[in-house]
């Protein structure tokens, strides 16, 4: 790891509430240590560091980097995964963090559905991936349920001379989740129709669907990395945007998936 990413701040906290926002979310709100946090755009994302399997504490603090992290003996190692920050609530020093729930839970969305109140977190960041160019008034943002809670966010962000389409593919109508923007905003819900997530091509059909849209949009997407590339492939050569112009993020990947390539941008 580089100093430029041993710099990124850690904080720690605890979960002081936990809400089912739909049959696949559930939303957990975390306050406490979190004075230096500071938003690094509306997709902003961290690395949820959670006790190693065994441990009820944490075994790092505020001092943590991944450098310092790989000489630890694995079995004191943190384990965890990206969340997006759905909400940043500076004043009550609180942030809340949406976790798609997974039949095949990982180490961290295993804990979330069982996580209760105290438990002690550290949060790695915040880093960004959203980066429209100056002037930017026209928006694709493309997520399934793990790029949603950022989707939602960005479109939340945005101000009322701008406009956005969001195409979000769900498992059902019961992972609808509102959108409060200043914007002008249409949404195309997409449900995959019993179809394992990550499985459907819903997302793609849809975005390839679409009339060609504005030169200058900005095409903002997270997602299941296959699905990522594919639309990457199409918004780059289909519709010629430019690089600068689209960020599409494999915020997670099947097993089978290829790793993207830089190949996949061109």
């Amino acid at each position: 790891m580089s100093d430029d990413i041993d710099a990124i701040p850690t904080h720690v906290t605890r979960l002081v509430h936990a809400v089912q926002l739909t049959p696949g979310v559930r939303r957990l709100t975390f306050a406490g240590g979190l004075d230096r946090y500071r938003t690094a755009g509306p997709d902003s994302f961290v690395y949820v560091l959670l006790p190693p399997p065994g441990h009820r504490e944490l075994t790092i603090g505020v001092d943590f980097t991944w450098s310092a992290c790989f000489e630890m003996p694995e079995a004191e190692r943190p384990v965890g995964a990206y969340y997006t920050v759905r909400h940043h609530r500076p004043a009550n020093g609180e942030l809340d963090i949406d976790v798609v729930l997974h039949d095949d839970a990982g180490p961290a969305s295993g804990w979330a559905a069982t996580a209760e109140a105290g438990d002690p977190v550290a949060l790695w960041g915040p880093r960004t991936s959203y980066h429209p160019p100056d002037g930017t008034d026209d928006l694709l943002l493309v997520a399934d349920d793990t790029g949603l809670p950022a989707a939602c966010a960005i479109a939340e962000s945005l101000a009322p001379h701008q406009r956005v389409h969001l195409v979000a593919e769900v498992a059902d109508r019961r992972e609808h989740q509102p959108i409060t923007t200043k914007a002008a905003c249409s949404v195309t819900w997409l449900h995959r129709g019993g179809a394992p997530p990550g499985r459907s091509t819903a997302l793609a059909d849809a975005v390839t669907a679409l009339p060609m849209p504005p030169a200058s949009t900005y095409v903002w997407g997270g997602g299941e990395s296959r699905i990522m590339t594919g639309i990457r492939k199409h918004v780059r050569r289909t519709w010629g945007l430019p690089r600068d112009q689209v960020s599409l993020t494999p915020y997670w990947r099947h097993a089978d998936s290829p790793i993207p390539t830089t190949e996949d941008d061109e």
